[in-house]
């Protein structure tokens, strides 16, 4: 019997309020072929005393011109799902169908896949798969589910959610502390659960990351996550000072990036370099018994793209099974 030959292909996640792309962002589009942008449309949150969770910060587009084919991503907090019944459920399943169809119709766009992305629990997930099944009656839509490690291992506790395919999220695996360990990817993290992938009985894309960011670390704690801001913030900046090859000293008091630094703070800066990313698709391929699908890239944002060789997509791409 001949092998069913697969199309791979290379993605991104689109994750800011605003979808207007700059000349570099576009490149790596043109250059990788992108025909696929999982584009964040709104959060669903649940706020102190509110007794029904609501929409949070939808995107808006600044054109009608799309790159790519866009796929919808609503990301749910898992506080949302305590509070659902029956009756909430298809409350919220309306609300997520009416403000998806909104902000589609703005752009002129019928998609036929959506994207759910929570991280929930064990005491969540009754609810959660209650929101998904109702979604789906609704819509008839191709339902896809973002998936953390921890759901794969633990799945029997977890449970599998009723979608038509999963995204792995193979990152943020480790404590955000002050230590030396990288809370974004640690190869000896991800070794623990991946062979748990062989056995996951979703079809899985996997999602890697490419984003940076920093910890603001003072007497020895973490007292700021600092979002996007990698090693290029600080190397060329006189008021830190170079510790370490991921970490900074801050020589002066200062304002940078829009965050106050004390005198003696440390910087701590993560990102996943590129022999990683190529480390994590040898662990998926390890266990994936050529399972996997497609790559995705979490996210495509030009501060991200300038931390790497505009080839390593394809690179990565060529190099899963």
């Amino acid at each position: 019997m001949a092998c069913r030959q697969r199309t791979k292909t290379v993605s991104f996640y689109y994750w800011k309020t605003r979808f207007r792309l700059d000349s570099l962002e576009k490149q790596a589009l043109f250059t990788n072929g992108v025909t696929r942008l999982y584009t964040r449309y709104f959060d669903v949150d649940l706020s102190p005393g509110d007794s029904a969770p609501h929409i949070v910060a939808p995107i808006s587009f600044d054109t009608s011109s799309l790159p790519a084919s866009i796929v919808p991503v609503v990301y749910i907090k898992n506080r949302v799902l305590e509070q659902l019944d029956s009756t909430r459920t298809r409350q919220l399943a309306t609300a997520i169908q009416q403000q998806v169809k909104d902000i589609s119709r703005s752009v002129n766009i019928s998609p036929r896949e959506i994207q759910f992305d929570c991280d929930w629990t064990a005491t969540t997930r009754d609810n959660y798969f209650m929101l998904l099944r109702q979604y789906k009656i609704l819509t008839g839509q191709t339902i896809s589910a973002t998936i953390r490690l921890h759901q794969i291992k633990y799945s029997a506790r977890t449970g599998i959610p009723p979608v038509d395919l999963g995204v792995l999220m193979y990152y943020n695996m480790g404590d955000i502390n002050a230590g030396s360990s990288n809370s974004i990817y640690e190869k000896g993290i991800a070794a623990r659960y991946a062979p748990s992938i062989k056995i996951y009985p979703l079809e899985l894309d996997i999602a890697l990351p490419i984003f940076a960011w920093s910890l603001q670390i003072r007497d020895g704690k973490v007292v700021k996550l600092l979002n996007k801001m990698s090693f290029l913030h600080f190397e060329n900046d006189t008021n830190f000072t170079a510790v370490t090859a991921n970490s900074y000293a801050v020589k002066h008091a200062c304002f940078h990036g829009g965050y106050y630094f004390k005198e003696q703070d440390k910087i701590k800066t993560e990102h996943v370099t590129a022999q990683s990313l190529l480390d994590m698709v040898a662990q998926v391929n390890a266990y994936s018994n050529h399972r996997i699908r497609n790559l995705i890239f979490y996210d495509l944002d030009k501060e991200n793209l300038v931390l790497y060789d505009e080839a390593i997509f394809k690179k990565i791409m060529d190099r899963l099974d």
